[in-house]
């Protein structure tokens, strides 16, 4: 089956130099959703990275998408802060260890060309390499915690509340911000760190989320703690 032409739906609408002023644009737009009052605790948190991957931020692959790139230094940036106070960093990627083995008929008619394991393609985009003693989670699926430890290793490092950063913010992120909440993890998403495949996307999804399950916000707010 071919890969869906996604032509029609792309719109490169974030840039490198106009992030903050749209995710300014875009908290306003979903401002009557996010409502929550939800104080964020660096002591109690993790960063979880979703798919920041060469198959989705380089033009060569079939669900490229720049808006994708336009969030990679927001993206590093949260992974430094972590870094620098000691708090835990996990990167999810998407990868199937084949299509006959752990992909299914289902992710096969929706995605027919999937990153398998061990290739090119899964790499993560450059300045947001896994340090040695960072996990790296395979993700056969779009939720980071379907089929995984990732709540075991939340749990073992006494985790009570999830960054979750990456792409898609309608896809991946939004699948591991649901899965986080009914795990009871109290989620936050910066907004300037998230990108769909276009607009109307990324704000559809930012309002699900900010009405239902996590607190949207900046990178700036989360890492002036």
């Amino acid at each position: 089956m071919p890969f869906p032409d996604l032509g029609s739906l792309r719109q490169d609408y974030l840039t490198a130099e106009n992030v903050a002023g749209k995710t300014a644009d875009h908290l306003h737009l979903i401002a009557p959703y996010n409502t929550r009052e939800l104080r964020f605790e660096l002591g109690l948190a993790a960063l979880v990275i979703i798919d920041m991957q060469r198959c989705f931020l380089e033009p060569s692959f079939p669900l490229f998408s720049a808006n994708g790139r336009a969030v990679v230094p927001g993206v590093a940036g949260l992974v430094e802060f972590f870094r620098r106070r000691s708090r835990p960093v996990i990167f999810a990627a998407q990868m199937n260890k084949g299509d006959q083995i752990d992909r299914g008929e289902v992710l096969r008619r929706w995605w027919p060309a999937t990153p398998l394991e061990g290739s090119r393609d899964t790499e993560l985009a450059e300045g947001i390499t896994p340090l040695a003693g960072e996990k790296i989670i395979p993700k056969r699926r779009y939720s980071a915690f379907h089929a995984t430890d990732l709540e075991l290793t939340l749990r073992s490092q006494n985790v009570r509340q999830v960054v979750v950063a990456g792409v898609f913010t309608n896809v991946c992120v939004e699948a591991t911000v649901r899965d986080a909440f009914m795990r009871d993890f109290f989620v936050f998403v910066p907004a300037d760190a998230t990108a769909a495949i276009n607009e109307e996307l990324q704000l559809g999804s930012l309002r699900t989320m900010a009405l239902w399950f996590a607190k949207i916000t900046t990178t700036r707010d989360l890492t002036s703690c």
